[in-house]
């Protein structure tokens, strides 16, 4: 049994692997910034232990490192949507939140008394933008949101800091991720409830693809990473290798629920115009011994299941 911190755990994705560490009997403290809605942590029928403070508060956070004596770090704390605003405060948001907020843990698990087995970050596969398809960890970054811009930056830092730190610091790269207990601001949630109870949505861009990946699967991968710990490979897609277009999803959705197609309308959009991302899942198969196991039709109905009871 291992010490874990996991900074960010009351998010999404966070939660989900609160609940796998606790399950795998690992001592589990959980780092929450003040104001974060916990719902998600109350479902979970483990003991684990609640910090909450701000990343920029060092004198918090090192108390919190001691108290923890993580062996494991999992790092999920980026904020996931920003609106673009006129005057860049988006951008602000990203440097002062996410950038600082990973350097300033960085630098305080550097002093703390116990050096980490491994830090593991999250990643996202919006860091690809439109580069060439299938995107490889190789290849360079060309984002296309100051939240994708953000996470690329804190990778870079991540690598020139690397030499000077006792610890590895891994990056997975995450794809889009989904299931039950997501936020209903994103397409996929959204499109299932507004399905359950008969409301109209749009789908402005039908014809992007996705990889989807099944938050199951995300959690398995962030763990196998940090398992594995490959230094060399400090960067991982974590990738199911299967991007529908989200006119598919949107479709799939309709049937499962068996509602109306009508009421899902598909925007026209120029193909010029779209986006795809398609993370290559063979570095993480190869070097992790990790590969997706729920595929995404099964995932989507896994998801509308959870959402009818909660619904």
């Amino acid at each position: 049994m291992s010490n874990v911190l996991i900074v960010g755990g009351a998010g999404f994705i966070g939660s989900h692997l609160v609940a796998r560490c606790c399950t795998e009997g690992h001592a589990v403290h959980v780092l929450a910034r003040p104001g974060t809605d916990l719902h998600r942590l109350k479902h979970i029928d483990r003991t684990f232990r609640l910090h909450i403070l701000e990343l920029a508060d060092t004198t918090a956070l090192q108390r919190c490192l001691v108290a923890a004596k993580a062996r494991y770090i999992f790092y999920l704390a980026a904020a996931t949507r920003r609106k673009p605003e006129p005057s860049l405060a988006d951008a602000f948001g990203s440097v002062q939140e996410d950038l600082l907020g990973l350097l300033q843990t960085i630098a305080a698990v550097a002093e703390a008394p116990v050096s980490p087995i491994a830090f593991v970050r999250a990643g996202t596969l919006a860091a690809y933008g439109k580069a060439p398809m299938p995107h490889l960890e190789t290849q360079r970054e060309m984002p296309c949101t100051t939240y994708a811009a953000g996470l690329v930056a804190g990778h870079h830092y991540v690598e020139a800091l690397q030499p000077r730190l006792a610890f590895p610091i891994l990056t997975a790269r995450l794809s889009l991720v989904f299931g039950p207990g997501q936020s209903g601001d994103f397409l996929i949630p959204s499109l299932i409830r507004k399905c359950l109870v008969g409301e109209p949505s749009i789908v402005r861009r039908p014809n992007e693809r996705r990889d989807l990946l099944f938050v199951q699967d995300a959690v398995d991968g962030l763990y196998q990473v940090a398992n594995v710990c490959h230094q060399k490979t400090p960067l991982i897609n974590i990738a199911s290798g299967c991007a529908p277009t989200m006119r598919e999803v949107a479709t799939l959705i309709v049937e499962k629920v068996g509602v109306n197609p009508t009421l899902v309308e598909f925007s026209e959009t120029s193909a010029s115009d779209d986006v795809d991302l398609c993370p290559s899942p063979a570095l993480a198969e190869a070097v992790v011994g990790w590969k997706a196991r729920v595929p995404w039709r099964d995932g989507i109905a896994r998801t509308i299941d959870w959402a009818r009871k909660h619904t």
